[in-house]
């Protein structure tokens, strides 16, 4: 018995090294305790080194150093040559579960400014004391096809919509409720969202033909309330929106009948 216990806790050991050891720069999505983030896809490096103005710019790893490269024309020469801004900044600690790097020429400086900076890796983002009594949740049509909804969601997984433009077929006042697996996916984007960082979060980018959102959330034995408006979600708050707007096409609803409660 004991020898089949020693091997167990050395499969465990193994398999929590080799994991640890897929875990690189570019796999993971970083968080700072501002709310900025840094995270790698599709050959592009996306991150807001100050929670609040957003970047999209091409990159390269080599070694212990971080590229950014932007590149843009200007109308001082009427837009006929292209001109390269590199970005560095050396990693200076990695352990998969932490990244802190430094920027080290001017044009990083301007970015991030001097200071290192710290990530945690966004997986770690977790509060296992977020709990919600009841959700409500706007979002604007927009320049294209985005639905026009009123959400609200108590705790026990109860559902009602009020679908206006670009929800056909669930146009008007439907009911439903969310199933065990969808109020496990809403707990965790809640417990996952850093809510508690975000009572004094304002918005301060400029974004056109974006849908507007605004969230109400009551908390669990609390009078707390957490209230946010925005057409311009941080990283943190991405996923819990997208999973708020995409739920009415996955809820299975029936339409309320009158005199029924409705989502108001």
């Amino acid at each position: 018995m004991k020898s089949v216990s020693l091997l167990l806790l050395f499969l465990i050991i193994l398999c929590g090294s080799a994991s640890g050891q897929h875990a690189t720069v570019e796999s993971e999505e970083w968080l700072t305790e501002d709310l900025g983030y840094l995270y790698f896809n599709g050959g592009k490096a996306y991150f807001n080194f100050d929670g609040y103005k957003k970047h999209e710019n091409k990159y390269k790893i080599e070694h212990d150093t971080i590229k950014i490269i932007d590149s843009y024309t200007t109308s001082a020469d009427n837009f006929r040559q292209q001109h390269t801004d590199i970005s560095k900044f050396i990693i200076n600690y990695f352990d998969g579960k932490k990244l802190t790097i430094k920027a080290v020429n001017e044009n990083a400086v301007k970015l991030a400014g001097r200071p290192p900076l710290q990530f945690k890796n966004y997986k770690a983002s977790f509060d296992n004391g977020v709990k919600f009594s009841k959700l409500r949740f706007l979002s604007s049509t927009c320049y294209g096809n985005c639905p026009q909804l009123l959400i609200n969601i108590w705790a026990d997984g109860t559902y009602r919509l009020k679908g206006g433009e670009f929800t056909e077929p669930f146009k008007g006042d439907y009911a439903g409720r969310l199933t065990g697996a969808q109020l496990d996916s809403l707990n965790f984007w809640l417990k996952h969202s850093e809510l508690k960082k975000m009572y004094d979060w304002k918005q301060v980018s400029q974004v056109t033909d974006a849908p507007n959102y605004h969230l109400d959330i009551d908390f669990e034995n609390s009078k707390d309330k957490l209230t946010l408006t925005t057409n311009d979600p941080p990283f943190n708050l991405t996923g819990l929106v997208n999973f708020l707007v995409e739920s009415f096409r996955k809820v299975n609803l029936t339409k309320i009948k009158e005199g029924e409660k409705k989502a108001n």
